[in-house]
């Protein structure tokens, strides 16, 4: 019976290691989980980021190039105002004078 209980107790104390080191090892395993959640979220906001600021170069360079084309084209439309005005300017002034004249 003595034997019994011993072995019983063996057992008892195999059992408790086996739960001891399943905990420990569960506790590694969660860490290291922990550590890749955390790994993996730096990596996706530096991909994020990385993304956003090429999206935002693309972006000023857009409209860099949009302004450099609006201010061509603001300046060819006032050059050719002040090629019509001085090859029309006699007339020009002769029709607002009259406009003038006639209220």
């Amino acid at each position: 019976m003595e034997q019994i209980l011993q072995k019983l107790s063996e057992i008892e104390i195999t059992a408790q290691r086996i739960m001891q080191d399943a905990d420990r090892t569960k506790a590694a395993l969660s860490a290291e989980m922990e550590q890749q959640c955390k790994d993996l979220d730096l990596e996706l906001e530096q991909e994020t980021n990385r993304k956003i600021q090429a999206l935002r170069d693309s972006l000023e360079s857009r409209k860099d190039q949009e302004l450099t084309a609006l201010r061509q084209q603001t300046e060819q439309h006032l050059a050719d105002l002040d090629v019509y005005y001085k090859e029309n300017h006699r007339q020009l002034s002769e029709d607002l004078f009259q406009q003038l004249l006639k209220r």
